[in-house]
């Protein structure tokens, strides 16, 4: 499977073409544009909210379980459940699973760390960045994407090395 990298010069050209490129179906498509598209909402701050829910809640039983099954001691008499002295290290569970998540589903959403990417060496993605509005399409049908993509005026059109 090849692929190929289309630039547009402004945001709306690009924006304009995405559509049809998509209802097409003529394969994997990722943009470069130098501002972020707008996109829906990121799962991640549910994911984060989900796995520090999760964390206090484990903390809490773990050291519930500790204290009053696995290892009873009496101290001064206090009960085995002292459950407000379980609150500062199940919020502290909380915290850590809650940034743990954060951190690892910051890759897994972005696709990271892809260290090599060949579209990395074509020429259109040195200003990709910058000023140029970049798709690159993943597909077996080259010739349909150049001709559907003519009539939305790309600057240019090139073939990602292999």
């Amino acid at each position: 499977m090849s692929s190929i990298i289309v630039a547009f010069s402004t945001k709306r050209q690009l924006l304009d073409a995405l559509p049809a490129l998509r209802t097409a179906e003529l394969g994997e498509i990722e943009t470069y544009t130098p501002a972020p598209l707008e996109r829906g909402p990121s799962p991640l701050p549910t994911v984060m909210l989900i796995a520090g829910l999760a964390g206090a809640v484990a903390g809490f039983f773990l050291e519930a379980f500790a204290n009053v099954a696995a290892y009873p001691i009496d101290i001064g008499g206090r009960p085995q459940f002292s459950w407000p002295a379980f609150i500062p290290i199940a919020f502290e569970n909380g915290i850590l699973a809650a940034v743990l998540a954060g951190f690892f589903g910051f890759f897994i959403v972005n696709r990271m760390p892809r260290l090599y990417e060949p579209v990395d060496q074509c020429a259109l993605m040195r200003r990709a960045m910058r000023d140029l509005w970049c798709v690159a399409i993943r597909t077996q049908e080259q010739g349909r994407v150049r001709e559907l993509l003519r009539k939305y005026s790309p600057i240019r059109i090139e073939d990602v090395p292999e």
